[in-house]
């Protein structure tokens, strides 16, 4: 069957309930020839089908259908933005190389001691992961300030006013992920114990 959906995620979803494909068909009021079909690709199921399981399964219908899509492998260069991408109050957009992946973004970032890069125009509704590659970067995030080095991490909302100081030489790499992609929302939601000393 070629279609741009891969409903082996299925047997993924169904297994890390512990639920058989007997069981799966009964949640969902199904057969068990009919979501075994689906399960390996051999029809394609209606809308009320995927709804069905997708219940069973304890996910949203558009969750699983996401899941579903397949995922062609997409090379990328990352280039200088243009300036069309900007705000006026942008600054060091020189110094990003971005690859663009439909609304998410890769991009690169090397910069000099004192170096100062805010670019709220490559922004969109996502959460921004940074990671230091090397040197040292102060990250201002509306009021708070947080001091990474080499090989620190960290995760915030993208939309909130950021920019990055370069306190050392050194590289590092954010990446865009739009806010629609709902298992990265579960990162935000930290745990005691990972929470940010501020």
């Amino acid at each position: 069957m070629n279609s741009k959906y891969d409903f082996r995620i299925i047997r993924i979803l169904r297994r890390r309930l512990g639920l058989t494909l007997q069981a799966l068909a009964g949640r969902a009021g199904l057969t068990y020839p009919t979501v075994e079909s689906i399960e390996t690709n051999k029809t394609l199921p209606s809308l009320k089908t995927l709804d069905a399981l997708a219940g069973a399964l304890q996910i949203s219908t558009s969750d699983m259908l996401g899941l579903a899509e397949r995922r062609l492998v997409q090379r990328r260069k990352a280039n200088i933005e243009p300036r069309s991408y900007s705000t006026r109050a942008d600054k060091g957009l020189e110094k990003c190389r971005v690859a663009r992946y439909d609304k998410g973004k890769l991009i690169r970032v090397v910069a000099e001691t004192g170096d100062y890069v805010h670019v709220m125009g490559l922004h969109e509704d996502v959460h921004e992961f940074c990671y230091v590659l090397s040197g040292c970067v102060e990250l201002r995030v509306e009021d708070k300030t947080y001091r990474l080095e080499q090989d620190d991490t960290i995760l915030f909302d993208g939309l909130l006013d950021h920019a990055y100081t370069q306190v050392e030489a050194g590289e590092y790499v954010t990446i865009h992920i739009p806010k629609d992609v709902r298992i990265i929302e579960k990162l935000l939601e930290a745990k005691p114990e990972d929470a940010v000393e501020e």
